[in-house]
């Protein structure tokens, strides 16, 4: 398995049509949203997200919210609920893993139900991962199972390593389950600051008796702030195809329509793997190609690629960060990020 987070079949929980129990948001969604509030934080990173319960209602109280999850089936039933509602948030497929965002993105991260579907190797990474995405006093809401809950005790159930089971049917067929104690857990945790552990036995539900506890956990990473350094790309001449002219409409949002040229820099590849993007500022017309220099860098927090501005290299005109921000508001608004002058 070699720590690989492996999705839910949620074709089957939503072809069986019991997905209004993953619809619902858990009442530590409520806490946490009301608790990160006071404490004046902003960004959210949805981890694990399911069919975007959380997600949902983290946009609907104000925050900057990014939910992903492993699963495209359900990546696009959120899309899908976003466009519907009207809910602004961004939602990708991503491994969590290796997790396709910037270091220090996040104020927050919530992961119910979502982050122990690994093996122990899996679980290691899944917290260094957080630890990379999340500011400097960035804070952690996770739940790992219990080793005192049934399954682990005596449910018989495949082992890929001490910690880890895996489950044989339902929507969770194949899916690994770790399960934790308080030894592991200050290991697991070690780069963090626990602030508060419960462990909550879920004993009755949808007309049963039963044994599931989890660890409902809360922590805060102290790190050292850092910035990223753009001295190598601010002041370089680019040379750059215009594939998206000012006036035309985006390919995959027609309501999209580019108040700017928009286009890629010949030769140079981004972090997403693809041409890097370049926005095109001080020229009024329509262009296919463009030659000037970087002036800016948009540094998106929660996707894989920064954004270069660029002016004509003899432009007179002095951008503020205020106007460059406007100018690309008309994208850059789905995203969170910073820009970058120098």
């Amino acid at each position: 398995m070699e720590g690989r987070y492996i999705p839910w079949d949620w074709d089957m929980v939503l072809n069986e049509g019991t997905e209004k129990m993953w619809l619902e948001p858990c009442e530590e969604s409520y806490y946490y949203a009301a608790k990160w509030h006071r404490e004046g934080r902003k960004s959210v990173l949805d981890l694990g997200c399911g069919l975007g319960r959380h997600a949902l209602l983290f946009a609907k109280c104000g925050f900057k919210v990014t939910a992903a999850d492993i699963s495209r089936e359900a990546i696009d039933y959120l899309k899908k609920s976003c466009r519907e509602t009207g809910a602004e948030l961004t939602a990708a497929v991503a491994d969590m893993n290796s997790l396709p965002f910037a270091d220090n993105a996040f104020d927050c991260v919530f992961a119910m139900h979502s982050a122990g579907h690994c093996d122990t190797e899996g679980m290691k990474r899944i917290l260094a991962e957080t630890a990379r995405v999340l500011k400097p006093e960035g804070t952690v809401f996770m739940t790992l199972c219990s080793k005192e809950t049934y399954t682990y005790q005596q449910g018989g159930l495949p082992r890929i390593d001490e910690n880890t089971l895996v489950k044989t049917d339902g929507p969770e067929k194949d899916v690994p389950h770790f399960f934790a104690d308080p030894e592991l857990i200050r290991e697991l945790f070690a780069d963090f600051e626990l602030v508060r552990i419960r462990m909550i036995d879920d004993c009755y539900g949808r007309g049963r008796w039963k044994n599931e506890k989890h660890y409902f956990i809360e922590a805060v990473i102290h790190k050292e702030p850092s910035r990223p350094d753009y001295s190598g790309i601010i002041g370089k001449e680019v040379n750059c195809t215009v594939d998206r002219p000012l006036g035309t409409a985006h390919p995959r949002h027609p309501n999209i329509v580019y108040p700017i040229n928009y286009g890629y820099a010949d030769g140079i590849i981004g972090g997403d793997g693809h041409w890097q993007d370049v926005y095109i500022v001080g020229v009024d017309r329509p262009l296919s190609h463009f030659k000037g220099k970087v002036i800016a860098v948009y540094h998106r927090l929660n996707d894989t690629e920064d954004k270069w501005i660029a002016a004509p290299a003899d432009a007179e005109k002095h951008f503020s960060a205020d106007e460059l921000l406007d100018l690309i508001d008309f994208q850059e608004r789905f995203f969170d990020g910073e820009l970058f002058t120098d």
